[in-house]
């Protein structure tokens, strides 16, 4: 057992000030390396372990619990960036955030359906969209590509761009 929620709280503080103070321009946090067990309010368990829930309520409850949690650290996050003025509006106006995941059903280990949000940016955001399927994910890295200059026909998977952002 470890305090996953102390990590995930580190991990996005330091992310915040590397940000703020133009340590970089690039983040990637990969939390793949929580196979420990977490302990949240309303859960004790090994979220890899957890993931792979067959469709048990029990194991879905935890899963929950552990995910309301990590979500609880990504809002405190943005609502930070968007609290340091930078320029003529905020951190979080010129940052990209994207969060996401590699499975839309880990327990299957299916790749379809994946759950990904884009905060930021400056973007035009919308509300839940359910793209048609199968839209390649590269898409949405092609809209990114296109919002910042970057004018390429296609990428990765791509066939073409969602036009979600713009």
């Amino acid at each position: 057992e470890f305090a996953f929620s102390t990590k995930v709280h580190n991990l996005l503080e330091l992310s915040k000030f590397a940000l703020q103070t133009d340590s970089t321009r690039v983040i990637t946090l990969s939390l793949d390396w929580i196979y420990g067990a977490i302990h949240v309010p309303g859960a004790t368990g090994g979220w890899h372990t957890l993931s792979h829930h067959g469709g048990k309520k029990d194991a879905l409850k935890k899963l929950a619990c552990i995910e309301r949690d990590l979500v609880k650290h990504l809002d405190h996050f943005l609502n930070d960036l968007d609290q340091i003025e930078e320029g003529q509006g905020t951190l979080l106006d010129h940052t990209t955030v994207v969060i996401g995941s590699n499975f839309g059903d880990s327990s299957k280990h299916l790749c379809h359906n994946l759950p990904t949000i884009v905060a930021g940016g400056g973007y035009r955001h919308q509300t839940h969209t359910v793209l048609e399927n199968p839209t390649p994910l590269c898409n949405l890295y092609m809209d990114l590509l296109h919002q910042h200059g970057i004018d390429v026909d296609s990428f990765g998977s791509s066939n073409k761009a969602t036009g979600l952002l713009g």
